[in-house]
């Protein structure tokens, strides 16, 4: 799975970015914000990318940002939100702006994005309001031990995926145990737990 790609912008082809890494071109589709601002890029760039592989064809979906990223994974876990869709969300706004509305509650600005409507737009706050705390932006504080916390449970997150696990699902699960009084500070100890929800649900 391709994670990272740091290389020269070969052609920016509407929302469809060629970067050239060591002389293999790789087509990453981003958002138009990211497009735009890459065309003409002269120095390498950076992309974190998400790499969805069907019986049609593998695509990848690029991101400045790991934050960027993470929202893409949140979104496309909401029944109905596929990748253009999320695509659409992320480049709505900057990343700032649309996290705090999706905090809010927010749902006109997630409905202004073409072939989203209200009740998508619900939906998808509905299910995200609660999920986004991990998510560090500019001008949001924590103390030194809220950052840790969140630090670990992101790692906690990411090791769930790795293993297979829908991000979503997986950050569910890692919360239900923070909540259930896991040590929050602890990622192997959130990650036993969390499994030993996963395989309840799987059970159930």
């Amino acid at each position: 799975m391709i994670a990272l790609l740091r290389g020269q912008v070969a052609c920016v082809d509407d929302d469809v970015v060629t970067l050239d890494v060591n002389g293999v071109g790789y087509a990453v589709q981003c958002h138009l914000r990211t497009a735009v601002a890459l065309h003409g890029a002269a120095a390498d760039v950076t992309l974190h990318v998400h790499t969805s592989v069907s019986a049609e064809a593998i695509r990848l979906y690029g991101f400045t940002t790991a934050e960027e990223l993470r929202l893409f994974r949140l979104l496309i876990a909401v029944e109905r939100i596929g990748p253009k869709a999320a695509l659409g969300i992320l480049g709505r706004a900057d990343l700032a702006t649309m996290v705090r509305a999706l905090r809010s509650g927010d749902a006109a600005m997630v409905a202004t994005v073409p072939g989203i409507g209200l009740k998508t737009a619900e939906r998808v706050v509905l299910e995200l309001r609660d999920k986004l705390g991990g998510l560090a932006l500019p001008g949001d504080r924590s103390t030194p031990v809220e950052a840790a916390a969140e630090q670990a449970i992101r790692a906690a997150v990411d090791g769930l995926a790795t293993m297979g696990f829908r991000e979503a699902a997986a950050r569910d699960a890692v919360k239900a145990a923070v909540s259930d009084g896991t040590e929050p500070l602890d990622v192997a100890a959130l990650v036993a737990a969390a499994l030993r929800r996963l395989d309840m649900v799987a059970a159930g």
